[in-house]
């Protein structure tokens, strides 16, 4: 009788220890979060130091981008996605114009913006502007028209890309790195916010691109051949800063940055 009891608790052992193993498993260290929340920018030149902007990401159920909210100006960005639509709303307060508000709708194909318009709203004054976009078979954006007079043509050449703006004042020149650009954002919308040119964030579409809803997302992070990079990676091999220095004589771009990047575990 014993021997027949001891079996059956030994086989009844046995029936329990793969779910006593699997729940240990499951309990496991969790893969470290790749879902950027916050980006910090500060810049500096020969006189000062100093925060020049705070950015701060909200994401929806599918991990999508739904907001970005600024103290700068006073921005918050909201996003909307349809099956076959994009779109978000860009509001704020410029000390120097006043109070804006940016409306972009676009359809999708394919899930990317073919074509879009966005209704500008500053101070007492409106404009209304389409987008066009063309790609290349692997989905990078090949061309794209703002407003219909300002185009841009991009050249995937092999060491870098080439953007060419029609007039000529958007014209610049990316090297490839080596960097992941494997985040919940696209990494290559970062410089655009610190860029100088007038309604460069406008015309290349700032926040269409952030949220990956223009063409492919490259793999890497491009690096504007204007300047030298230098990153900073955690322990486990996160980005979380990206200091960026003028290494051309351009005038408008002899300021450095610092970006840094916080993410959802780490809040």
């Amino acid at each position: 009788m014993l021997k027949r009891l001891l079996c059956v608790a030994l086989i009844l052992l046995l029936a329990v220890l793969p779910a006593v193993t699997s729940c240990s498993d499951d309990d496991g260290p969790k893969k470290p979060s790749r879902e950027i929340v916050q980006v910090d920018i500060y810049k500096a030149d020969a006189d000062m130091f100093q925060l020049c902007a705070q950015y701060k990401m909200t994401y929806d159920g599918k991990n999508r981008v739904s907001g970005v909210r600024s103290e700068y100006k006073s921005q918050e960005v909201s996003f909307t996605y349809g099956v076959n639509s994009f779109a978000y709303r860009w509001e704020g307060n410029d000390p120097a114009e006043g109070v804006f508000v940016n409306r972009f709708e676009a359809e999708l194909r394919g899930g990317r913006v073919q074509v879009g318009s966005v209704d500008c709203n500053v101070g007492t004054e409106s404009d209304t502007y389409n987008y066009n976009y063309h790609y290349t078979p692997r989905g990078y954006v090949l061309d794209a028209t703002f407003g219909g007079s300002q185009s841009f043509n991009y050249e995937w050449a092999k060491k870098g890309l080439i953007v060419k703006g029609h007039p000529a004042t958007y014209d610049a020149q990316y090297d490839y790195s080596t960097v992941s650009n494997d985040y919940s954002i696209d990494l290559n919308a970062l410089p655009f916010w610190v860029d100088a040119r007038v309604d460069v964030q406008l015309a290349m579409n700032l926040y269409a691109q952030l949220a990956g809803a223009i063409g492919a997302r490259y793999p890497y992070f491009l690096q504007d051949a204007d300047y030298t990079y230098d990153y900073l990676f955690d322990a486990d091999e996160r980005l979380v800063q990206i200091v960026q220095t003028p290494s051309s004589m351009k005038p408008e771009k002899q300021v450095t940055y610092w970006f840094m990047l916080h993410y959802a575990d780490l809040k």
